[in-house]
């Protein structure tokens, strides 16, 4: 699977720290991904918008957004939840 690359820049707006998403590139089309992927925490791009999961939420950014700190953590985690999640189904699908 290629890397996947996300842009961000990080910002300082009144002492707090944010983060400018710019976009994206290498994030597959959700339906490019298997179901039993897009039933837990998945990332994957829509109309040049990144939507991403935890399982529970469905969360859209589109570029020009900002998010928090805390919230750009989770989608980190959230992206390599997702690789290592994705590359097991590879796995078992080639078997």
């Amino acid at each position: 699977m290629a890397a996947v690359l996300l842009k961000f820049t990080r910002i300082l707006k009144n002492g707090a720290v944010f983060y400018l998403f710019e976009g994206f590139e290498n994030v597959k089309c959700r339906w490019e991904l298997p179901c039993e992927y897009l039933s837990g925490s998945h990332f994957a791009a829509w109309d040049r918008n990144l939507l991403y999961s935890d399982g529970r939420n469905l969360f859209s950014l589109a570029p020009g957004s900002e998010i928090s700190e805390d919230d750009y953590y989770k989608l980190m985690y959230l992206v390599e939840k997702g690789k290592e999640r994705l590359k097991e189904i590879n796995g078992r699908n080639r078997d």
